[in-house]
């Protein structure tokens, strides 16, 4: 059987709109832009065959809702192993957190097992509110939500670059001092990460 790895991508919560109608003011329409991969989009044919990718199927991303989210990834539940590797960014490491602390895991409807994550990755998490963007329905206390995380996860990663101008670092630095086990990659100059074409840190991790 393959190793699964699972990749979750960030968004903004709709909160950060006054309306949904601001927020379709808001996207941006080129249709001359060149289509762009980011590492994450090309992580699965990296990893090789051995591997087995997928990507959450998220609509409306940028107008995030939790309950919404929970809705969609929930539809990707039954696909899961009983072992899987997560990989998380920005407000989906949000969502994740809170999710497993509402749910006590992830739980298989067809065998009514839970999920044990092999490897979750916490890149540029977004754990608190900034001065430019609420988590809004994907908020959650930390203080609560840790234990639970712990249990379903044998080993956490946190990934965040210093020169983040949409999470600040020292939200991982917290995080950091809920999950003290975990193995902190830190950065200079990834900003939020979505603009690099190439991470080959988790490659790495994921192959270890």
């Amino acid at each position: 059987m393959k190793q699964q790895v699972i990749f979750i991508n960030g968004a903004v919560p709709k909160e950060n709109f006054a309306s949904f109608y601001e927020y379709l003011r808001w996207q941006e329409y080129n249709p001359y832009e060149e289509k762009f991969l980011n590492w994450n989009k090309t992580l699965g044919d990296k990893l090789g065959e051995e591997y087995e990718y997928f990507r959450a199927p998220l609509s409306e991303v940028h107008f995030a809702d939790y309950e919404g989210w929970k809705i969609m990834f929930e539809k990707m539940i039954p696909y899961m192993n009983d072992e899987i590797i997560l990989a998380t960014t920005s407000l989906w490491s949000s969502f994740i957190l809170k999710y497993l602390w509402e749910n006590d895991g992830i739980l298989i409807p067809q065998n009514n097992k839970k999920v044990h994550i092999k490897k979750l990755f916490l890149i540029a998490a977004a754990i608190e509110n900034t001065p430019d963007e609420q988590l809004g329905t994907f908020a959650f206390d930390l203080e609560l939500v840790y234990s639970r995380v712990a249990r379903w996860s044998k080993q956490i990663y946190i990934y965040h670059s210093r020169d983040d101008s949409l999470v600040p670092f020292e939200q991982s630095l917290k995080l950091n001092n809920y999950f003290p086990e975990a193995i902190f990659r830190e950065f200079d100059s990834k900003g939020h990460f979505y603009k690099e074409t190439e991470l080959p840190e988790i490659i790495e991790d994921i192959k270890d």
